[in-house]
């Protein structure tokens, strides 16, 4: 048996994680949880890496027990796994420059399948509307 590609790894590992998503998190988790995987990457983009992931962990701590929160929690544990962190915040807050423009880049790569299957799976378009 051949080794798997990177991108094949990534898109396991999505459709795992987006499915845990769909079998333990009720219809609005979900939804929240979908809308947050399309805008995810834009924050990347637009403010780094390290400020999508520190706000995600603010909506996470504010927003105490509810179905936002928790798709902000998963948000965070998501991008943890994809670099092999429990603490991702922490992780890429302590990275050097060099080592920090790789986990964005390897985070982006990736989540290119959280977007794929939050459509596919939990019916959230781009935008937060449900098909």
């Amino acid at each position: 048996m051949s080794e798997k590609t990177k991108a094949q790894k990534d898109m396991e590992l999505a459709l795992k994680l987006v499915n845990e998503v769909f079998d333990s998190s009720n219809k609005q988790t979900q939804k929240n949880y979908g809308g947050l995987c399309h805008s995810f990457p834009v924050m990347v983009r637009q403010c780094g890496l390290c400020q999508a992931l520190a706000f995600s962990e603010s909506k996470k701590n504010a927003s105490g027990d509810s179905d936002l929160a928790k798709a902000h929690e998963l948000i965070l544990k998501h991008a943890g796994k994809i670099i092999g962190q429990d603490n991702v915040l922490q992780a890429v807050r302590d990275a050097d420059t060099i080592r920090y423009i790789l986990l964005t880049r390897r985070i982006l790569s990736a989540w290119i399948y959280f977007k794929r299957f939050a459509v596919s799976i939990l019916m959230v378009e781009e935008g937060g509307n449900e098909q």
